[in-house]
């Protein structure tokens, strides 16, 4: 649907740009065409009781001469010099000419569209992979920050336990030593001989 409303866009707005250009593989310098009739005669004169010369095909290229009411003097693709009518001349450039450069112009359109609609569609889908690899390193951060608090709690409760066993080791050293002097301030002393002469 959106591609055909641009194809349709594009082809609208190419009408105007094209029905200026000229046509650089016409022999006489083309800022007139013949309209978009079947053909017209071309006379000897500006009128038309005037000799056909020929006739010239819709849409062909001419270059313009003279202009004498109702009536132009041109020149056509094969160097023919003679008059038609003026309402049979325009400087825009025939649908038949228009129309092959048009498809082109449509054709590449349709090639551009479909690359920004590839590219669009893998830079959705390169999207989608960072998403997925961002997601997954947001649960391998989480999983880390999981494991150091684990490991800063274990190593904080080795401290405490480490601390309790200084303290109990220290208090049984002092209570040994306590218990020490206790039992040394009770034994039993040697009483000192009395040297007495006699």
């Amino acid at each position: 649907m959106i591609r055909s409303w641009l194809a349709l866009t594009l082809f609208a707005f190419s009408l105007p740009l094209f029905a200026q250009l000229d046509s650089g593989d016409d022999a006489v310098t083309a800022d007139h065409y013949i309209r978009d009739d079947l053909f017209v005669f071309m006379h000897t004169g500006p009128s038309r009781e005037y000799r056909i010369l020929g006739s010239i095909n819709a849409g062909t290229a001419i270059e313009v001469l003279e202009r004498d009411g109702e009536f132009t003097q041109i020149t056509d693709e094969d160097e023919r010099t003679g008059w038609v009518e003026s309402r049979y001349v325009s400087d825009t450039l025939p649908v038949a000419k228009q129309l092959p450069r048009l498809s082109q112009q449509l054709a590449d359109s349709q090639s551009a569209l479909a690359e920004a609609e590839s590219e669009s569609a893998r830079l959705r889908q390169q999207l989608n992979d960072s998403r997925q690899q961002i997601a997954e390193l947001s649960t391998a951060v989480e999983e880390k920050d999981r494991k150091v608090s684990k490991l800063t709690t274990q190593v904080e409760r080795a401290d405490q336990d480490e601390l309790v066993t200084w303290f109990t080791r220290g208090g049984m050293v002092a209570g040994a030593g306590i218990l020490l002097g206790i039992i040394i301030a009770y034994l039993p002393k040697k009483r000192k001989r009395d040297n007495q002469w006699m």
